[in-house]
This record gives structure tokens, sequence and C-alpha cells, in this order.
């Protein structure tokens, strides 16, 4: 039986909201891009921050900063996927959460200092040679 590895390429979308995440590339970090009706969005290195917790790794890019208004997040939960190298993939589901954090010059306003919207992701997961 072949060698098992962990997968190290995500391709997932729902909707509008496309997602492709490298675990490595050719230039050593991570690469994230980013895809909805509204824009297009890369990250590499440390533009991508990766948490690991008990229910996957947290993968989270900034997608907006404005001053005195918002910042916006979105986050991908991937489970470790374990996958068969040079297979065409794993079909994975995945949430992502776009989490829009309100900013003002005089302070947090009441209520709320974070709101999610939620989408179930689908696609595949794989293993690449960088």
């Amino acid at each position: 039986m072949e060698g098992f590895t962990q997968a190290n390429l995500f391709e997932l979308s729902r909707g509008a909201i496309h997602v492709t995440y490298s675990t490595t590339s050719i230039l050593g970090g991570p690469i994230f891009n980013y895809r909805d009706n509204h824009m297009s969005r890369s990250f590499r290195g440390e533009e991508v921050r990766i948490q690991e917790t008990e229910v996957g790794q947290l993968i989270t890019v900034t997608l907006e900063t404005i001053p005195d208004l918002r910042t916006v997040t979105f986050s991908l939960i991937l489970p470790i996927v374990t996958v068969i190298p040079q297979s065409t993939g794993t079909r994975i589901g995945a949430p992502g959460i776009t989490t829009t954090a309100p900013t003002t010059i005089a302070g947090p306003p009441p209520g709320p200092q974070q709101l999610y919207s939620i989408v179930r992701l689908r696609g595949t997961a794989q293993f690449i040679v960088s």
C-alpha cells in the first residue's frame, strides 16, 4: 500500500466565494487566495495567520481595513486531511467565517464587537510537490 501524507493544497468554494490555500510555496511560506463578487486578494507568508486549535487549523487573512469604520477578516477552519500523494484529491467541507469588527476613534460602540457570516465551503484537499 502506498504511503499517506497530509494534504498541502486546499481548493474550496461556495456561491461567489472561492478560496485556495497552499501550506507551502516556492517562496517557502503559505499562500492564501480569496475571491468573491467584490474582491480578489492574494496573501503570502506572514499575511496568512495560522493557529492550531482543537477544532482544526484556523487560517485567517485580513480582507479589508478601513480606519474609523471596520476591519474585515476571513477565517477558514481546516481539518487535517490524509491523502495519497499524486491523487486527484479528497473531497472535503470546511467552514469559512467572514468577521466584521467595527472600529471608531471614540472606542468600541455598544453591542457585539464582531459580526459573523459563516459559509460552508466544499472542495478538494490534495498533496502537491512544491
